[in-house]
């Protein structure tokens, strides 16, 4: 019976990487990185909103765990305030993201689907009234892989981001913590 079933585990990890002809023959690996942009959008006063951004990058690996269906996807994603107007307010933020993602195949483009939750750590030291902070973090999103051949394809998504990052003022709060995230970029698929 043990030895049944050391013969199976690699029969699995073979079946699981090899791609699925029934969706055009896309493989269940994906590995990308992209350029990102973390929005909020919040309300200076009664009769307006404003939106305020970071620009930065985002990378994630899927693992498949039922075919090119459903997977497993870890995301890793910085973003940087540069503000002209104030050098000192230079805040740096890492979140760290892990959750099932499901896909739907067209032919070698891809439709997906993902909620992530996870750290987010933010750094910031010309400040002193706002030190250094972890915090949870949630995206749920979606998003289109269009492919451009068996092992390649342009990613667009965006997400429900959130953080929860705690400041003395509430300015820099509403500027770091965020509600949105777009993000761009090349994914490779083996």
């Amino acid at each position: 019976m043990m030895f049944a079933g050391v013969l199976a585990i690699p029969a699995g990890v073979c079946a699981q990487s090899s791609p699925d002809s029934r969706f055009g023959g896309t493989p269940n690996f994906e590995l990308y990185g992209g350029y990102s942009y973390v929005f909020r959008t919040f309300n200076p006063n009664r009769t307006s909103t404003a939106v305020t951004g970071r620009n930065g990058w985002d990378a994630s690996f899927k693992v498949p765990v039922f075919g090119s269906f459903l997977g497993v996807k870890g995301d890793v994603s910085g973003s940087y305030l540069n503000d002209d107007l104030d050098p000192n307010l230079n805040p740096k933020s890492l979140i760290f993201l892990l959750g099932p993602q499901v896909s739907v195949h067209l032919n070698r483009s891809t439709l997906f689907a993902h909620g992530m939750v996870g750290s987010a750590h933010l750094t910031q030291k010309a400040l002193p009234d706002l030190r250094s902070d972890t915090t949870f973090a949630v995206a749920v999103g979606a998003g289109l892989d269009v492919g451009l051949s068996r092992n390649l394809a342009w990613r667009i998504t965006g997400d429900y981001f959130n953080t929860h990052y705690k400041a003395t003022d509430q300015n820099i709060r509403e500027i770091l913590n965020s509600n949105g995230r777009v993000s761009t970029g090349p994914v490779l698929r083996f």
